[in-house]
């Protein structure tokens, strides 16, 4: 059974869009899954909330994805049209949290294109404060947003890239604990590329080099055991899967150049840790040590980031695991990876909460914390973090760069976790009141808040102090 969204769903755009690409009037359709033509108008402007039993009838009558079809893509629209409207160029007309969800629940493609114009017009203005001329017929996403969007509309699972990593794995006949080696000697006898180690000094900030005089992949000393094999699996990717990377780039749609690269370096990753932690072995590991993180890293010979990251992967029809979303931040708040799942959408741009677990994993570096946090709209969840250390290649005075790893999910997912499954109940464990961040929260009397919320003018009394600097009529 689908693992579905709990609560009302509402997938109004999406069953119209269904109908439209079927080339079926509402009678039709409604004839064809047993309801009233006027229902299912209802339906399709998010005036109704559709039943579970009617949307299992939907998923076997056009055999259609029931996880994708009644994820609630609303939240991520109304996070992104408050960005937009965020823009002091749009300052004279500023909707709403209401107004907002009203667009994107009630004209989902409206926003949609909204928000494509906006994309549009930022590509320009960045452009023109660079002096840059700008094609208008070439106005494309920027890199970064253009692949995280394939991968999410993908649901970050592909099986042409699980079938030839395990093809790979038998090809090499890989044994446990000498996975590198292996993988090494393969390279070698297949593709005539030898590896080698260097020196921190001679790669300097390089991690990974493809020498095309010599034929051979040069990796750094500066990496750990478990980043040199997964450079290598990227190596391996690169020379022997380009037929199956070509084949799911092809149908991604993409017309840049730098997302193109963007997205092959991106299945090239995806491959490796294919490679380190093949699919079945690595579901039933999670699921039979209830996602133990530090268990599953000494199993498979990953670091915490990987774990974490192939979690997020676990995707396969009739094989899936928990639905986690990933986080990685830097010291500063800065995040610098993303991916959306689990029901829990984050701000495109700007912080997230200082409420929120990832930004204290600094105060107790390299253990694991676990938060039940609830968002304004009551969506309650888990996030699970540690800080993490990469390489350093640079001079000592410098630092080494920490960042805090963040996996969460549903709150309802508490029993299967290792971390939370001695909980009585998901209502028992303290709850923290978190936001998307400051800028998107309406939250009142937070001490945290470092700005106002979009849409509310700032009040200053003079005869109190509170404990924090913003207060806002609303």
């Amino acid at each position: 059974m689908a693992d579905l969204p709990v609560g009302k769903i509402t997938i109004g755009p999406k069953l119209r869009k269904l109908r439209q690409n079927l080339n079926l009037n509402q009678a039709d359709m409604a004839g064809e899954l047993g309801i009233s033509a006027s229902y299912l108008n209802l339906l399709e402007n998010n005036a109704r909330p559709i039943t579970v039993p009617l949307l299992f009838k939907l998923g076997q009558t056009y055999d259609v994805d029931l996880r994708e079809i009644a994820e609630d893509d609303s939240a991520k629209l109304v996070v992104r049209l408050t960005e937009i409207f965020s823009d002091p160029a749009l300052k004279e007309y500023r909707l709403s949290r209401r107004d907002l969800h009203a667009l994107a629940n009630q004209h989902g493609q409206a926003a949609q294109s909204m928000i494509g114009l906006f994309d549009a017009y930022e590509t320009m203005r960045d452009a023109a404060y660079s002096e840059q001329r700008v094609d208008q017929s070439r106005i494309q996403p920027r890199p970064v947003e253009d692949v995280r969007g394939f991968l999410e509309k993908s649901g970050n699972y592909f099986d042409i890239l699980e079938i030839a990593a395990e093809k790979c794995r038998k090809d090499a006949n890989l044994r446990p604990g000498f996975i590198f080696s292996d993988l090494a000697a393969w390279l070698q006898s297949n593709h005539a590329i030898q590896t080698r180690l260097m020196p921190t000094n001679v790669m300097g900030s390089m991690l990974r080099q493809f020498d095309f005089h010599r034929n051979r992949i040069l990796l750094s000393e500066a990496m750990p055991e478990e980043q040199r094999l997964f450079q290598l699996g990227v190596q391996i990717a690169l020379v022997s899967c380009q037929p199956e990377i070509d084949t799911i780039i092809a149908g991604a749609g993409l017309e840049d150049g730098e997302s193109t690269n963007l997205l092959k370096m991106t299945l090239s990753n995806y491959f490796s840790a294919c490679l380190m932690m093949p699919y079945d072995n690595f579901l039933a590991a999670a699921q039979e040590t209830k996602y133990d993180l530090e268990q599953l890293s000494n199993k498979f010979g990953a670091s915490f980031e990987q774990i974490c990251h192939r979690l997020t992967t676990l995707n396969r029809p009739g094989a899936r695991g928990i639905a986690f979303f990933f986080l990685r931040v830097d010291e500063a708040g800065h995040i610098s990876k993303r991916l959306s799942g689990g029901g829990v959408e984050f701000a495109k741009y700007g912080g997230s909460c200082s409420r929120w677990i990832p930004h204290h994993a600094f105060r107790t570096p390299e253990q694991i914390q676990v938060q039940f946090a609830e968002l304004e709209d009551a969506h309650r969840f888990i996030t699970i973090t540690k800080t993490v250390s990469k390489p350093r290649t640079e001079p000592p005075y410098i630092g080494t760069p920490i960042f805090a790893i963040a996996l969460g999910c549903d709150a309802r997912h508490f029993k299967e976790l290792c971390y939370t499954e001695k909980v009585a109940s998901e209502k028992s464990f303290a709850t923290v009141p978190i936001g998307l961040g400051c800028q998107l929260c309406e939250r009142s009397d937070c001490q945290h808040r470092s700005v106002p919320p979009i849409g509310h003018e700032m009040r200053f009394d003079l005869t109190k102090r509170h404990v924090g600097l913003y207060h806002f009529r609303g």
